[in-house]
């Protein structure tokens, strides 16, 4: 019989419980006997709580990665590499804030992918001293990002996406003038803000969640930030410098919004085989780096000719859509901190085919 692990804590919510297993970094929401089973299972002898894991996960095979003891789970810091990087010649400099931080790659199809969104932060002459420099650098089967001539960060090349977050929050830091700030959690997601209410705006690829984004802030609503929004243990996100990127088929009804839209050059990056602009809201709205309290999640679905609804989600809705889409810090007691705050954050559903009557539903109910 294997030895499975024991969860190191149990959230309670409205007829939930939101399970975590620390060595495997994975939560599990659970209802009804599995989550009694849960409740009871500190208090049981090993013997017996492997026995009872093991007639589960045969039942329930899905289970399985969360009990398993992995051998490559907290393996992440281990890192070793002996690449050259990529020198001066083949650099760009960015301004965040008061701070100048040059930007290196040795690929550029790794630069358009990781640079595009902050084309509109390059200098315009390269200086003669930066603040920090980072490197991308790959290999037959990693990408490896440095700081100066440290490494802080790898991934796999086909998850190129991991170590793209890692490069933005460095650059958020700097822009907030924090030094690597122990973040609780990321977001896969976009923020707008009105009234002192700040909405994270989440969604399925293609849902629509940067065009809804475009369309709010060109009619009144404040830009936090696009794909990546970081926030730390007091439950406060914070404003991303990057660009807010917009598909093809959103440029038409974007420019509406904005005059000098059509003027902006089309990307070297593609989303799959779809075209990219990205339009540089911090610059239209001149803001100094701000960080604010989450008012609600809002689940977006864009439908041609809908009317636009907002529904309320039940808390076990919110935490099973958010849960698979975030990043926590598996640190300290931030998985129990995320836990909390997610079951007491409030949700919605959001349908629309255009953004003409938010701001009414959105007073009306949120």
């Amino acid at each position: 019989m294997a030895n499975y692990q024991i969860p190191s804590f149990i959230k309670k919510g409205i007829g939930f419980s939101i399970i975590y297993f620390p060595y495997t970094r994975k939560f599990l929401i659970t209802k009804g006997v599995l989550e009694d089973f849960f409740q009871d299972s500190f208090s049981l002898e090993k013997n017996d709580y492997d026995h009872i894991v093991e007639n589960l996960i045969s039942k329930h095979p899905e289970f399985k990665d969360c009990f398993i003891y992995s051998k490559s789970c907290n393996d992440d810091h281990n890192y070793q590499s002996d690449l050259t990087l990529p020198d001066a010649n083949n650099s760009s400099q960015l301004r965040l804030s008061n701070h100048v931080i040059e930007v290196r790659f040795d690929l550029q199809s790794t630069r358009d992918i990781f640079l595009s969104a902050y084309e509109h932060l390059k200098t315009l002459n390269s200086l003669t001293t930066a603040d920090n420099v980072l490197s991308v650098v790959r290999d037959e089967t990693m990408l490896y990002l440095y700081s100066d001539s440290n490494i802080i960060s790898k991934s796999l090349n086909e998850e190129y996406y991991k170590l793209q977050a890692q490069f933005a929050n460095a650059l958020i830091e700097y822009y907030h003038y924090l030094e690597s700030n122990p973040w609780l959690c990321s977001f896969h997601a976009c923020a707008v803000q009105k009234n002192n209410k700040t909405y994270l705006i989440l969604g399925d690829s293609g849902a629509g969640k940067s065009t809804l984004t475009a369309l709010m802030c060109g009619s009144g609503y404040r830009f936090v930030g696009d794909d990546l929004i970081l926030m730390d243990s007091e439950f406060n996100i914070y404003d991303n410098p990057a660009a807010l990127s917009v598909k093809e088929n959103s440029w038409d009804i974007v420019s509406k919004y904005y005059e000098g839209f059509s003027t902006i050059n089309e990307s070297n990056r593609t989303k799959g085989k779809t075209k990219m602009k990205y339009l540089p809201l911090h610059l239209i709205q001149n803001n100094t780096p701000k960080k604010h309290k989450i008012s609600a999640l809002i689940w977006v679905n864009f439908k041609a000719q809908a009317k636009t609804q907002l529904k309320s989600l039940s808390s076990f809705d919110v935490c099973s859509k958010l849960i698979p889409d975030t990043w926590v810090n598996p640190d300290s007691n931030y998985p129990e901190l995320f836990a909390h705050w997610l079951i007491q954050t409030k949700g919605y559903q959001l349908t629309y085919s255009d953004c003409s009557s938010l701001d009414k539903i959105f007073y009306e109910y949120l």
